[in-house]
């Protein structure tokens, strides 16, 4: 119960609406997830299978930090920013390799530090839990 002069609020819901973001082949604004947000929705591709998204910073979220992708009908990839060198899963992810977003999968993502970089996980429509994705 909260009391009378408010310093105990109650919360009574929340609700984080995600954005839409549309893969494609080059770094722009439809396709760069801001460093405030913690769910995307991924609309359909620009060009193919080869377009993809890119992560916030690494410097620009704190640790621990999740980003939830819901992915499109068609596979895409997952960019840090270009020439950040910085890491999915112990990759260096800023356009020579680059973390798998399969079609319909859940990804999530977290910040484990500036050094190590993001940690990615996958999951199918079904709820199973990918294998480990190693960014190529």
């Amino acid at each position: 119960m909260a009391n009378p002069n408010k310093t105990n609020p109650v919360l009574n819901g929340v609700w984080i609406e995600p954005i839409e973001l549309t893969p494609d082949d080059s770094e722009s604004d439809i396709n760069v997830i801001p460093a405030n947000i913690d769910s995307v929705v991924l609309d359909a591709n620009v060009n193919g299978v080869n377009d993809f998204v890119v992560l916030p910073a690494l410097a620009s979220v704190p640790n621990g930090h999740i980003i939830t992708i819901l992915a499109g009908a068609a596979n895409c990839e997952l960019r840090t920013p270009a020439s950040s060198t910085e890491e999915i899963n112990s990759e260096n992810c800023d356009g020579t390799k680059e973390y798998l977003i399969t079609a319909t999968d859940i990804v999530k993502v977290t910040k484990i530090d500036n050094t190590i970089g993001w940690m990615g996980a996958s999951w199918t429509k079904l709820g199973a839990k990918r294998t480990a994705v190693v960014p190529d």
